[in-house]
């Protein structure tokens, strides 16, 4: 029996346009888009814990992002910030970030300014104590941290800058998604293995609410630690923030469990 040429090279293409070397396989095909978003000042007073005493759960309890940098720089008037007394009794967070993030989640990275003062560091490394929660759900387990507090510690070093007048600390919370391009034996992608805040195709729409607590001890080496810690935010020298879904996370890096 003859078979035509146009028939076969028609049901060639037809078997390669339907193989998995074209993506059409089962599952979403997730992208990240990365955000950069700042810290902003809320509620009456300039000083967040003030506001935080005052509000007992409401607006000003919590300290905001969105994508509009800091438009002010502190000669102008611009900022706001809290303060951390180290004494051994004192509250395991220093501040309290609530906002919003539309779209696939894989990580985030914290960026905080501290203002130095007078302080001296006797360490090049700071131990920061986190908790957050992705929608509700707590990423990090109940105890698991170096204190008796949920959360997670672990160590940054600050940066200095603006004439070591302030210290950055940067790091980079992972693990809050997760997608993998699974491969046949050709190298064609042949299903994406997705978990945690990875569940729309392409770069999502779907917007969750994050919650995030930040603290930390004054200054290491101190027994009992003294000193006060003073943090900084929404300043044109001091653009604290946070960036979702970073092409180069931090040199600090902390693994959440799957929200």
């Amino acid at each position: 029996m003859r078979i035509s040429l146009t028939l076969v090279l028609g049901l060639l293409v037809a078997g390669l346009l339907g193989s998995p070397a074209a993506g059409e396989h089962g599952g979403i095909h997730p992208t990240f888009r990365t955000e950069s978003t700042y810290f902003h000042c809320n509620g009456p007073s300039r000083i967040y814990n003030l506001n935080w005493f005052a509000a007992v759960g409401g607006e000003s309890a919590f300290i905001p992002w969105d994508t509009t940098p800091p438009a002010q720089s502190v000669t102008d008037g611009g900022g706001c910030g809290g303060v951390d007394v180290g004494w051994t009794t004192n509250d395991p967070w220093d501040m309290v970030f609530a906002g919003t993030f539309s779209g696939n989640l894989r990580d985030m990275t914290v960026r905080l300014h501290e203002v130095l003062v007078d302080n001296v560091r006797e360490s090049s490394t700071q131990l920061v104590r986190i908790y957050a929660e992705v929608d509700g759900v707590p990423i990090f387990p109940p105890g698991d941290s170096a204190t008796t507090y949920e959360g997670r510690a672990f160590s940054v070093a600050p940066q200095t800058a603006n004439s070591d007048a302030t210290a950055l600390y940067e790091f980079t919370i992972t693990n809050l998604g997760y997608a993998e391009e699974v491969l046949d034996e050709e190298g064609n992608v042949v299903d994406v293995l997705t978990d945690g805040a990875v569940t729309e195709n392409g770069d999502g729409q779907r917007e969750r609410s994050i919650r995030l607590l930040v603290g930390i001890d004054s200054f290491l080496g101190e027994d009992p630690p003294t000193g006060t810690t003073l943090w900084a935010w929404d300043t044109t020298e001091v653009p604290s923030g946070i960036t979702f879904n970073t092409a180069s996370p931090a040199a600090a890096t902390v693994a959440a469990d799957l929200p």
